[in-house]
């Protein structure tokens, strides 16, 4: 009998680009571009710009004002390329047990069997803080029945079962339904898939993004008989096995959408988020367990 324990902490500061508190009251008067250049807001209905630069605060979507909330205040200075900074941790701890057991249950009869277990644990929080969480088990079992039923003929009977499953739970499933408290409809509103949608902005603005719910499960069942006889200088060696498969999946592959912003309403993608028009958008979701 044998166990084993590691744990493995990694951090890493990264950096980002967040909204400025200027710009997340709608004030654009200090942005600029990538070139270091100012911008000009337009107004996407009049095609001129907003006074000084500014979009009215009665104009802001509040689908925008919701998840402004998940981005953090800068910390840096703004006049580079990145005006924030923070740790991102990634934990991994395993667990591993393995076991084997040998019994003679005569002189000719003998059983042996073993067990293997395995359990991973990796959380990881990101540059926003959110913290997601991924559970890995693998179970391995095998029993032997092995006789030797006269000098020239033995016989093995062999059962096997091995099982793996993965499970990865976002730092919102189950608690924070974020899309539908920001009243954006339309999307999937299962618990395990609660969170932001994923904002993608061209500017360089760090997009705002969470993981995916994801359960897969596979497991095996085999069976298998081999016999050995020997007949003077010679040895034949014959058998079989049958083995089941199965493999389960439950995940979908984008339920909370995707929106991308590039500054084709207004001169800048930040401005188009806070007015509430994308430049395009994605969705999928439906049909998520199949069992394999």
């Amino acid at each position: 009998l044998g166990y084993q324990r590691t744990s493995d902490h990694n951090v890493l500061m990264q950096p980002g680009r967040m909204p400025t508190q200027l710009e997340r009251s709608g004030d654009f008067s200090q942005s600029t571009n990538a070139s270091g250049q100012p911008i000009t807001i337009v107004d996407p209905t009049t095609g001129l710009p907003f006074g000084g630069n500014v979009i009215p605060a009665a104009r802001i979507a509040p689908q925008a004002s919701a998840l402004l909330a998940y981005y953090p205040q800068p910390n840096l200075d703004g006049s580079g390329r990145y005006n924030f900074q923070a740790p991102t941790e990634v934990v991994t701890r395993q667990d591993s047990i393995q076991s084997r057991l040998t019994q003679g249950v005569s002189n000719r009869t003998q059983m042996f069997g073993n067990f293997g277990y395995q359990r991973t644990t990796t959380d990881t929080t990101s540059i926003f803080g959110f913290s997601d969480a991924t559970r890995m088990s693998s179970l391995d079992a095998a029993v032997n029945w092995s006789r030797r039923f006269s000098p020239f003929f033995s016989l093995r009977l062999r059962y096997q079962f091995n099982r793996q499953a993965t499970e990865t739970a976002p730092a919102f499933a189950g608690r924070v339904n974020v899309s539908g408290n920001a009243a954006i409809a339309g999307n999937n509103q299962d618990p395990a898939n609660w969170g932001p949608p994923s904002l993608l902005f061209s500017s360089g603005l760090t997009g705002l993004t969470d993981g995916q719910y994801v359960f897969n499960r596979s497991q095996t069942h085999g069976v298998s008989a081999e016999g050995g006889l020997s007949r003077g200088r010679h040895y034949f060696l014959f058998g079989g096995g049958l083995r089941r498969n199965f493999f389960d999946v439950l995940s979908q592959q984008d339920p909370r959408g995707t929106f991308g912003f590039n500054g084709s309403a207004t001169g800048f993608d930040v401005a188009d988020f806070l007015l509430g028009i994308p430049s395009n958008s994605s969705m999928a979701f439906g049909n998520p367990d199949k069992y394999l």
